[in-house]
């Protein structure tokens, strides 16, 4: 039990908001489709712990989203570090606080993979890389914004001359575009960079930082995406963890000059028959051919140049957004 004296202290504080955050989270209630076992675990160490009956009589409704319980154990997991890094005296013994860390981040991790099956509803549509080198000068921010009027859906920077240091303005202003618009942020290879702005989720190519270590670095709920070239990487790509897949070139494209020869339709109808996650499309793919790779089963068409380096971005992302939605495509 905690005395008097402590309950004005900085660790009796940041206790109370861990038992606050705790109880709200613990009366969140999963779809059957989406069920969270940890939340079972966590209400039941809620009696145990003190000050739990002054915690009970709080009035805030439970939470109505996975998104919105993660941030809940997110928070009482941040406090709990705090208290655990403390000098003060800790208001839980040291084995209660270890058992709550071990329930939270079990929780966290269940939430997270919820919040991404969700997302994967998101990779649909125009999906537009945004790469500062193919935007003929142009201010890169400018055609992302345009992008996203014409109807892009997602955005991904892919920034491969700039020091990290130099780029992270640019994701910023990204990402706070995309919030401020509903599209998503994925971000090109630096799992560092979409931890730090937030970002929707990561893409990584077969030879990047692999699948288990980005999501040492990543919140449990920013999907990945990784490239494919090949049948066998889809499935392996999956079986790593990924939350999609991207499969090209397509067509012939000069855009990254990959030097691989195009896939052809045949062969995207294969990689949907492959795939078990949303299957993202890429490679020299143009409005005048779009339709066929979207007939052909793909969730979504990702370009580089037909938005980045038109002449007009944002009625060229339109232009494709009509053609996917005219050939049955999800935007």
């Amino acid at each position: 039990m905690t005395s008097r004296r402590g309950i004005d202290s900085p660790a009796q504080s940041h206790y109370q908001t861990i038992f606050h955050c705790i109880e709200a989270a613990s009366r969140y209630v999963p779809s059957a489709q989406s069920p969270a076992s940890a939340l079972q675990s966590l209400r039941e160490l809620i009696p145990s712990l003190p000050a739990a009956s002054a915690m009970a009589e709080t009035n805030d409704g439970p939470p109505t989203s996975a998104q919105e319980t993660l941030g809940l154990a997110s928070m009482a997991n941040n406090l709990l570090s705090l208290l655990d890094e403390s000098s003060s005296a800790n208001p839980l013994g040291w084995e209660t606080l270890g058992g709550i860390k071990g329930v939270l981040d079990e929780l966290t991790n269940q939430l997270g993979t919820t919040i991404r099956r969700q997302q994967a509803e998101l990779i649909r549509g125009l999906y537009v890389i945004i790469d500062p080198t193919i935007t003929g000068g142009r201010d890169p921010l400018v055609i992302a914004q345009a992008a996203i009027q014409g109807g892009a859906r997602m955005l991904q920077l892919r920034d491969k001359i700039r020091d990290k240091g130099d780029s992270l303005p640019l994701a910023r202003g990204l990402q706070k575009l995309c919030a401020e618009s509903g599209a998503s942020l994925i971000l090109n290879d630096h799992a560092d960079v979409a931890s730090i702005v937030g970002s929707a989720g990561l893409h990584v190519g077969q030879t990047d930082l692999p699948i288990d270590q980005a999501r040492q670095v990543l919140a449990s709920h920013q999907v990945i995406g990784r490239s494919n070239h090949e049948f066998d990487e889809l499935v392996e790509s999956e079986e790593m963890g990924a939350d999609h897949v991207a499969f090209g070139p397509i067509y012939h494209t000069d855009t990254k000059g990959v030097g691989r020869p195009p896939q052809g339709i045949d062969r995207v109808r294969e990689a949907r028959a492959v795939a078990k996650t949303p299957l993202v499309a890429i490679g020299g793919i143009n409005a005048e051919n779009a339709a066929a790779v979207i007939e052909a089963g793909a969730d979504a068409i990702c370009v580089t140049a037909a938005v980045g380096a038109a002449p007009e971005p944002e009625a060229a992302a339109a232009r494709l957004v009509k053609v996917i939605e005219d050939a049955g495509g999800r935007i």
